[in-house]
């Protein structure tokens, strides 16, 4: 009976150690299975993670590449802006040297129409300083005598030393016999004889005006030789300026 009870009683214990047994290897590939599992969800999950650092590295990288390009591009439209800003900062330069150099022109030309309009108020105010000398000449000549040029040297020391307020008016005249044509070139001739003669003075020769009149204006008869001999001449005035007669 207590052999039985022996029996039974291993029996007993080699059942619950073999239950023992499979319940512990059962709990294992439980644990290795679970485990399993959770490493295989741990690494989608780590793969997935990566997938998504990889994804959000190239969008950050694409992101820098245009903002390194928007950058760079600003830096180009900086530096094009600031060349342009040059230029036109040149231009302004430039243009206004040309309206500098515009406004001293207009002043230089107002300075010289201003200088025109005093001298011709000026010549409208000339008058004669005294009366007329006359020079005569032979018939049908223009050839100055020594007391032609004598009279005219008289003319000369009038003006001598004087650039400025005067000028000396210069008529040639003819008696009647000839033509007209004639008459007016003959004139123009001894007119200009006077004026070289003025000249060789010293009197500026802008100062001169001359005009043939040819057998205008007689001061004697033309009928009669002494007359003509008085017709055949040339008149001298010397005119000075209101300021000339002033200062004078």
């Amino acid at each position: 009976m207590r052999s039985s009870n022996r029996k039974l009683s291993m029996l007993g214990v080699l059942i619950l150690v073999g239950m023992v047994t499979l319940s512990g290897c059962a709990t294992r590939k439980f644990v290795r299975q679970e485990i399993g599992t959770a490493t295989g969800k741990l690494e989608t999950s780590i793969k997935e993670t990566n997938t998504k650092v990889t994804e959000a590295g190239e969008r950050i990288d694409a992101v820098d590449r245009r903002a390194q390009q928007g950058i760079q591009a600003a830096d180009q439209k900086a530096t094009q802006a600031g060349a342009a800003a040059q230029a036109a900062d040149q231009k302004g330069t430039n243009a206004q040297r040309t309206a500098d150099q515009a406004n001293q022109a207009v002043t230089q030309v107002n300075t010289r129409v201003t200088n025109v309009e005093n001298r011709f108020n000026s010549i409208d105010t000339y008058a004669p300083s005294g009366s007329p000398v006359s020079v005569t000449f032979k018939n049908n000549s223009s050839v100055l005598s020594d007391d032609a040029k004598r009279t005219l040297d008289g003319v000369a020391s009038q003006v001598a030393g004087k650039n400025s307020g005067f000028m000396v008016e210069v008529q040639g005249f003819t008696d009647d016999r000839g033509s007209e044509s004639f008459n007016f070139a003959l004139s123009d001739r001894r007119a200009d004889s006077v004026k070289r003669y003025l000249v060789s003075k010293n009197i500026p020769l802008h100062r001169i005006s001359i005009v043939g009149l040819g057998e205008g204006n007689p001061v004697a008869d033309n009928k009669t030789r002494t007359g003509r001999d008085q017709n055949r001449r040339v008149e001298v005035r010397v005119l000075t300026s209101a300021q000339g007669r002033t200062s004078n």
